[in-house]
């Protein structure tokens, strides 16, 4: 059994005649007829039924034509793509990623895979967690970093597995002109009077969801000033007075620390990381070692 019989089959069940796919493979149709007869022979049962007026696949056919389509498709564009450039794909990593993570995790490890695998093409796409989940479900994207805790239904979907990095405890961030500034740490009911930046529930979801258990845990309801995602907007708002929030200390490290300052927060034991999830059915050699080297390498563990 050889590639070509099997595409000769493919054109046939496309055109569902012979007439047309020897016109479009540049074969007799007599040639044709008789290399779908061989295969037939070599398989031990029929692929197609032939009558004077109509050619239609039989149910072993039709189940075979099923399978083999698509797949003969993705051969076909890359035997044209390496005979048209004479040469190999380069190796693609596209990865979705929330944007804390984009400015922390990212450049460490494409300079780390950049010098194992030079010809890489890298695509980084800043979106929210959710939506790098679904990306990474749909196939669309081979890894996606996303800001945990998320809720469990989020990551349920099959086939989709998860590495947690290191947990970071939550910091009050105020502008270095707050009153609270002059100290290191405080207990959160401190500020229950204070205006408080919240996060866009749908960009933000696990940042909001860790406010809004911090101050209820602490005895009280955040009031709102504004509700945002975008880092740079919150670390203005903060430094110009206007109000206070919490985030990760991850996330603080991002922030220019001339204007504001972040204190700990005393007896307060929620946390929040970044995690990065993949496809099972979808991680390629490339894949694999990447995630190898994220469990593995402490540069991605001491962050």
């Amino acid at each position: 059994m050889n590639y070509l019989s099997l595409r000769y089959f493919i054109e046939v069940s496309n055109h569902l005649s012979f007439s047309e796919a020897s016109k479009t493979l540049h074969i007799s149709q007599p040639g044709l007829s008789q290399q779908i007869s061989s295969l037939e022979k070599q398989l031990g049962f029929k692929l197609l039924n032939r009558t004077t007026r109509k050619i239609t696949l039989t149910e072993e056919g039709e189940y075979i034509y099923k399978k083999l389509a698509p797949s003969f498709e993705d051969i076909e564009k890359t035997v044209n793509y390496i005979v048209e450039n004479k040469a190999i794909p380069k190796p693609k990593l596209k990865i979705a990623t929330v944007p804390s993570a984009a400015s922390i995790y990212i450049p460490k490890l494409l300079k780390k895979i950049v010098g194992q695998y030079p010809e890489t093409e890298f695509y980084v796409h800043e979106t929210t967690s959710s939506r790098a989940v679904k990306l990474v479900n749909q196939q669309n994207y081979h890894i996606g970093f996303i800001r945990t805790p998320i809720h469990s239904d989020i990551i349920a979907n099959e086939g989709i597995s998860m590495i947690e990095f290191m947990r970071f405890p939550l910091q009050l961030v105020v502008s270095i002109d707050h009153p609270l500034a002059q100290k290191e740490a405080i207990h959160l009911y401190e500020a229950k009077d204070e205006p408080f930046i919240h996060y866009d529930a749908v960009q933000a979801h696990s940042l909001q969801f860790l406010l809004e258990k911090a101050c209820l845990t602490a005895g009280f309801s955040p009031k709102e000033l504004c509700k945002g995602s975008e880092l740079l907007t919150i670390a203005n708002l903060i430094s110009n007075n206007l109000g206070v929030a919490l985030m990760p200390e991850d996330m603080v490290s991002l922030l220019g620390k001339s204007q504001v300052k972040a204190l700990n927060i005393d007896n307060s034991e929620l946390t929040s990381s970044i995690s990065a999830v993949w496809k099972n059915t979808d991680a390629s050699i490339l894949t694999k070692h990447i995630l190898k080297t994220l469990e593995n390498d402490d540069d991605f563990n001491n962050i």
